[in-house]
């Protein structure tokens, strides 16, 4: 009885320390399973959030040609002139005249000093003589001369004339016109006809259209 007495609280220290080491193993094996449950779900992030950042820039670049295209659309924008003997290509903002008289097409180029006219049109009588009577109906500052050059139109050399000053057209209830400008084209047509296509207007008015004047001879094409 008295062995018994001495080694009973022995024995009760051991099963106690047992039983802390049991509770204690589950606790840290939970702990572990917790890591690798919690530790894989950062990785699935990390590529999704590359790919977000990849994707926007491309979305970027993608959009700028449109920009670009719709740019070139309004730049080349023209209308189809079809005339008996040759075609052009005019601006699509210019305003086409329905059923002109005396001449084939007719555009109204409109600007801040007045509108101008540009004309079409064949005829004979030779390039000098046409030359010459457009120049008459100029009073040119002293000092003043047309100036001319060439042209190529669709493998055509073409004459272009440039005149400046007060012009008298001629025409019925029209009078002089101070700060004129006539900017004309005579392209050969036939050995006896040319077409003429002819801008006449204040002189502010021709040169905001000059470039697109120019360009207008130039898409002309023979049939």
């Amino acid at each position: 009885m008295l062995l018994h007495a001495r080694f009973l609280p022995v024995a009760t220290l051991c099963v106690a320390a047992l039983i802390c080491v049991g509770c204690g193993e589950p606790a840290q094996t939970g702990s572990a399973t917790e890591k690798l449950n919690t530790a894989p779900s950062l990785e699935p992030e990390t590529p999704q959030a590359a790919a977000s950042e990849t994707a926007e820039p491309a979305k970027e670049e993608a959009a700028a040609p449109k920009t670009d295209a719709a740019d070139s659309n309004e730049t080349t924008s023209t209308a189809n002139v079809d005339l008996k003997g040759m075609t052009f290509a005019a601006p699509a903002d210019w305003n086409r005249e329905a059923n002109p008289f005396f001449v084939e097409a007719k555009f109204i180029l409109p600007g801040e000093d007045g509108d101008a006219e540009l004309t079409i049109m064949p005829a004979g009588g030779g390039k000098q003589a046409n030359i010459d009577r457009w120049i008459g109906q100029f009073k040119m500052a002293d000092g003043d001369e047309p100036a001319m050059s060439e042209i190529d139109v669709d493998s055509k050399t073409a004459t272009m004339v440039d005149i400046r000053g007060t012009f008298n057209s001629g025409r019925p209830g029209k009078g002089p016109a101070e700060n004129y400008r006539m900017l004309a084209f005579i392209i050969p047509f036939s050995a006896s006809d040319d077409y003429f296509v002819k801008a006449t207007g204040p002189q502010g008015t021709i040169a905001a259209h000059e470039d697109a004047i120019v360009k207008f001879a130039k898409t002309g094409k023979l049939k």
